[in-house]
């Protein structure tokens, strides 16, 4: 296993240099957080990720917000990173996909070495994360963890397993495909489907896996400006 590779990645908030620390009351519904900002101020925070968050977002943990946004917005704030177990999570789903391009650049991923790397490309009936080189890729976001292990997904995914479905038809036509695991979280030594939570997508990744598609993880160490060191970790089938 190769250790830490210092990155230059994106930030976690978008329209500040360094988010806000703030303290996290309690998860309305899945897309919004009351929190607190330091001088007392309540808000209501968008959460970017459709997922529990179990075991990251408990009452009274720290979290980074990013705001103000336009008033157009209807959360003024966004959530970004929560404090679990003494490290920074990333909770945004979309800063997965936008660290990608730096993982690939700074050679975590050998295995697309010198390739072009594509956004949001459409292949037939689908739409990936990405193309790199001739190789369909599909990017996920972990936040779960169980001991060293990270886990995915901490909620029922079709969707998720509907990726890993695509992709080994890919593979099975002769189609380069990988599934890329990013734990947004520097504290884990491995990644493994979660199947206490999704039997099914553990199921679908276990059969693209043999049909031919590659499956690659790597793990971030999150700070409040964003990702500042990453590392490959397996992938336990």
């Amino acid at each position: 296993m190769c250790g830490w590779t210092e990155i230059e990645a994106p930030r976690l908030a978008t329209m500040r240099r360094i988010p806000l620390r703030a303290t996290f009351i309690e998860r309305p519904h899945r897309f919004a957080a009351r929190c607190v900002l330091r001088g007392g101020m309540e808000v209501v925070a968008h959460v970017p990720n459709p997922g529990r968050l179990t075991g990251v977002l408990a009452p009274r943990c720290q979290v980074l917000v990013d705001g103000l946004y336009p008033p157009a917005r209807a959360l003024a704030y966004t959530m970004v990173a929560a404090k679990a177990d003494g490290v920074w999570v990333g909770t945004n789903t979309i800063y997965a996909n936008k660290v990608f391009p730096a993982l690939v650049s700074h050679g975590l991923f050998p295995e697309f070495a010198g390739a072009p790397i594509r956004a949001e490309v459409v292949h037939g009936h689908s739409r990936f994360d990405f193309q790199v080189g001739d190789m369909m890729v599909e990017v996920k976001s972990v936040t779960l963890a169980n001991g060293g292990a990270g886990k995915f997904p901490d909620a029922v995914s079709a969707r998720a397993a509907r990726h890993c479905d695509e992709l080994a038809a890919l593979a099975t036509s002769g189609r380069p495909a990988a599934i890329a695991f990013v734990a947004q979280r520097g504290d884990v030594e491995s990644v493994a489907p979660e199947d206490e939570v999704d039997p099914d997508f553990g199921g679908a990744l276990r059969a693209a896996a043999k049909a031919g598609v590659t499956v690659l993880a790597c793990a971030l160490d999150i700070t409040p400006k964003g990702a500042a060191r990453a590392r490959r970790i397996p992938v336990t089938l």
